[in-house]
């Protein structure tokens, strides 16, 4: 009964590993370093928030992290 189970689990995590897709998760650092969750966007408007923060010349405080999720991308309201 077990391995039926199983199998029903392995077949989700591989469907969802066919859906999911690469994408950047972006943080920042405020004054004090404490880091700030911004959200998880795709590559393209990634790109476009670090451009926004080095206008601002606060580049210095973002990090980001490439992921595979299914997870939508969130909304930047800068």
């Amino acid at each position: 009964m077990q391995s039926v189970q199983d199998t029903s689990t392995q077949k989700q995590i591989d469907e969802a590993l066919k859906k999911a897709k690469c994408k950047k998760v972006l943080y920042f650092y405020d004054e004090l370093g404490h880091k700030k969750l911004l959200g998880v966007f795709d590559k393209k408007k990634a790109s476009q928030i670090r451009e926004f923060y080095r206008s601002r010349k606060l580049v210095d405080r973002l990090t980001e992290h490439e992921v595979r999720t299914t997870e939508p991308d969130s909304i930047f309201s800068g």
